[in-house]
């Protein structure tokens, strides 16, 4: 889910000074959104924008050997832009190695925005059907049976709906950041920022908080966002934040520079940062993985770091005990990390994925 970027108005117009100038020279590099399609013997580099349900999609494969076993991202958000995030770490690069990977941007974000885009079609049920959608194209395109799904933060919440209705067509389910249930995450958020900055005697945390209104209908995105704000400040999305950081100018620029991304993709991204998570809202709210996926008929690993507070670790685990799972079920503890393990912990994930994920493809 997102972390806002906020502070005084001061802070907000150099922002948006910024973020327009950087905008501006970055679409000198990049106007139009390159493609790609190799699916050959030295590995599969594709890259289109494929038609999932009503409205066309980016979709990249990476992988280096064409038979290994297949794996679908679910990034997260709701809306948050893709390729310039999650393929800049190495661990992605690690990954595709022993897996042909698959990266998409969901309806709504990044170079999947359309403005002709239903409003009505934003709904976890949807983002659900597209999966599928999803899988089916995959196994026509790389001729493969099953593949795995790795659901990340808001990809986890119908990544696991997705595994529930549809094992069929899974190895495995995978998760980092598993969300379960968004409005009790919501306030347990807000309990945690109310805590920290009162111990911290943070008056300026206190005195938004404050006005932040936690009667369930009368919460609104906004207000998560602020809360937010303050979990990423007290380490509840990286173990290790850098306080008072809140605008991260490198994402931006590497987000307008990327070359995934048309001069329209970059202009919409700046003018609808919010639009999905926006459209999303009531959804969520009401979203219950312990009611809507209580049971997924593969293999299911939750690879979940110690102090994810943004995605709570706390209500991951007691999903996990209440998940009925044949298969198997595995909960992988990271105990130096926050929301993202496969961030903070990379070379323990990398060893997990191959030495206790992989071989379930041979099975």
């Amino acid at each position: 889910m997102y972390t806002m970027i906020s502070g005084s108005r001061t802070q907000k117009r150099t922002y948006l000074f910024w973020l327009v100038l950087i905008f501006i020279i970055s679409s000198l590099w990049s106007c139009t959104a390159y493609r790609s399609k190799y699916i050959g013997e030295r590995g599969v580099y594709y890259f289109q924008r494929v038609r999932l349900g009503d409205v066309r999609q980016s979709v990249k494969v990476r992988g280096e050997d064409k038979n290994n076993p297949v794996m679908i991202y679910l990034h997260g958000g709701p809306g948050f832009p893709l390729f310039p995030v999650d393929q800049t770490n190495g661990v992605m690069r690690e990954l595709e190695k022993h897996f042909t990977m698959v990266y998409w941007e969901q309806r709504g974000t990044g170079g999947s925005f359309s403005w002709r885009l239903p409003k009505k079609s934003l709904s976890v049920q949807c983002f659900v059907d597209d999966t599928k959608e999803l899988v089916e194209y995959l196994q026509d395109l790389l001729d493969v049976e099953k593949v795995f799904l790795w659901g990340h933060s808001w990809g986890s919440s119908f990544g696991a709906i997705f595994a529930s209705q549809h094992p069929g067509m899974l190895h495995a389910y995978i998760s980092t950041g598993q969300s379960v249930h968004p409005f009790i995450n919501e306030r347990l958020n807000y309990e945690f920022v109310l805590s920290k900055a009162t111990e911290d005697n943070n008056i300026r945390a206190l005195r938004q908080i404050e006005r932040v209104d936690t009667i369930p209908e009368n919460y609104t995105l906004r207000d998560a966002l602020l809360v937010r704000r303050w979990v990423a400040y007290y380490g509840g999305v990286e173990k290790e934040p850098e306080r008072g950081r809140y605008i991260d100018a490198g994402y931006i620029l590497s987000t307008l520079r990327a070359p995934q991304y048309g001069l329209i993709d970059k202009l919409n991204m700046v003018l609808m940062p919010y639009f999905s998570a926006d459209e999303l809202w009531n959804d969520l709210m009401t979203l219950d993985l312990t009611k809507q996926a209580p049971r997924i008929e593969v293999p299911v690993f939750f690879m979940t770091g110690r102090y994810d507070v943004i995605v709570s670790a706390v209500l991951a685990e007691q999903y996990f005990e209440l998940l009925e799972a044949p298969a198997g079920k595995q909960l992988i503890w990271f105990e130096q990390s926050a929301h993202r393990p496969h961030h903070e912990e990379k070379e323990k994930f990398l060893r997990k994925m191959r030495t206790l994920v992989l071989p379930v493809a041979s099975r």
